[in-house]
């Protein structure tokens, strides 16, 4: 194990590693946006008692056979040290050691719902901070063009490529993303995309459709922006190139494994899979549309009020169904209702501040429901809502108020965004849209207090 002294977080790492085994004891170790995720080799080698005392671990939660440790924003930082000490690789795995063997036991797997989210969160998650930055700078250009900066001006130009970036080549980094969970080269997920996103396909000759290949046709499909397509083609060649890697001479490897395998998937996945991903998005986005469309207040108070819910149990996947949305309509209408279920929690967890007495506890409440605002909710969840109990019952209500008001009068955003106070500009359109979110973020926060403030008792 390395030195800890030299890293910033190495003592916080020291502890978490100590608590989970050892090194030989992780299988598996990556983060999303504010959790460390651990995936033991042995739960039973596993001293959760300790883990949950670490300091600087405000909670954890065993989920699909994860130790998520919830960090905070910090996380990066965190998970960059932890890698160093603990001898993981990024994604990946460190040998077991002989006490950790499972001794063939059977390991039980989540369903299949849960390890699709899981899929799609590990090949989202790690580039949203490129698509929140696009996602801001998109913002800013609808509020700089509200000003009256003429949209075809130069300056709109650049600032487009720089937000409109991250969306474009999204391919390339959930092919990146997409190679490490299947565990494949992450090269070899860059050159699947780049398969896809080859001009040939992207903009074929005038009424050329498809193209022959042996005995079926690989459409002329544009992917530019796909998510699934990309996950379904990189999970075809992973599963044929370790079948090839495995038989293969070691000294012969770096020569034919991935060219054997592009040989063989890379046809298949073109013809079948990645139509098949892209007529998935379709179809998903369609039928979201249609429940939202149809049953609007309903869905929107649902989604939102269960949110605090799928924050504290871990549940991911909704980026990929909100990103969906944002480059087939062009709009979304899922992603707000994490701003309200935000707005929700700080109101709740406020209003059960003010029955409290002052002292550090009260301050603590205070600070981390002001925290929600800009879109980061699990310290209050976690330290307050979820232990009270009455905040998160609050929390929820004021969502589930605030997501069927939505649903009524129609708000959508425009750009993906973390879901804070900072993501307004990117509810701007030519319309009323801003002016409808405004009343919505109100009633988000007020409702949520109110209850909270009614349902909690003074503390005496």
């Amino acid at each position: 194990m390395e030195t800890t002294s030299k890293y910033e977080y190495g003592a916080l790492c020291a502890e978490i590693l100590e608590a989970v085994g050892g090194s030989g004891n992780v299988k598996n170790v990556f983060h999303c946006i504010t959790r460390l995720r651990i995936v033991p080799v042995n739960r039973d080698l596993v001293d959760m008692d300790k883990l949950q005392r670490v300091s600087g671990i405000l909670k954890v939660v065993e989920s699909s056979g994860q130790l998520q440790c919830v960090i905070g924003t910090t996380v990066p930082e965190v998970y960059a040290d932890f890698l160093a000490i603990s001898g993981a690789a990024a994604g990946g795995e460190v040998a077991a050691a002989p006490d950790a063997k499972t001794d063939g036991a059977e390991e039980k797997k989540p369903n299949l719902l849960i390890r699709a989210l899981n899929t799609l969160a590990s090949c989202v998650t790690p580039y949203l901070y490129a698509i929140v930055a696009g996602g801001m700078i998109k913002g800013i250009v609808s509020l700089i063009t509200a000003f009256g900066v003429p949209s075809g001006s130069d300056v709109i130009t650049v600032l487009n490529a720089v937000g409109d970036a991250p969306f474009y080549f999204m391919p390339f980094l959930v092919g990146f993303a997409a190679a490490k969970r299947f565990q494949v080269k992450e090269v070899f997920g860059i050159m699947t995309a780049g398969i896809l996103m080859y001009s040939t396909f992207m903009s074929p000759a005038e009424g050329v459709s498809a193209y022959r290949f042996l005995f079926f046709d690989i459409p002329a499909y544009n992917y530019k922006s796909a998510l699934f397509p990309v996950i379904l083609s990189v999970w075809l060649f992973s599963v044929v190139f370790h079948f090839i890697d495995r038989r293969m001479p070691k000294n012969l490897r770096i020569v034919f494994s991935g060219a054997l395998s592009f040989l063989i998937s890379a046809p298949l996945f073109l013809a079948f899979l990645a139509p098949l991903g892209n007529m998935f998005a379709k179809v998903m986005t369609g039928a979201f549309a249609w429940l939202f469309t149809h049953t609007g207040p309903f869905a929107g108070a649902l989604f939102c009020g269960i949110i605090p819910l799928t924050v504290i149990f871990g549940i991911k996947g909704w980026s990929a169904i909100e990103l969906q949305n944002l480059n087939t309509l062009g709009y979304d209408y899922m992603l707000p209702n994490f701003f309200y279920s935000n707005l929700a929690v700080s109101g709740a967890v406020l209003g059960y501040a003010l029955k409290m007495k002052r002292g550090e506890q009260k301050s603590a409440a205070v600070s981390t429901g002001l925290v929600c605002i800009l879109g980061i909710t699990e310290p209050a969840l976690y330290g307050f809502a979820l232990p009270e109990k009455k905040p998160l019952a609050a929390a929820m209500l004021g969502g589930a108020i605030a997501g069927a008001c939505a649903m009524l009068l129609g708000v959508v955003t425009y750009a993906f965004s973390m879901p804070g106070i900072t993501s307004i500009a990117t509810y701007m359109d030519d319309g009323n849209n801003l002016l409808l979110l405004l009343p919505v973020m109100a009633i988000a926060w007020v409702s949520s207090f109110a209850i909270s403030f009614a349902l909690t008792k003074k503390e005496q």
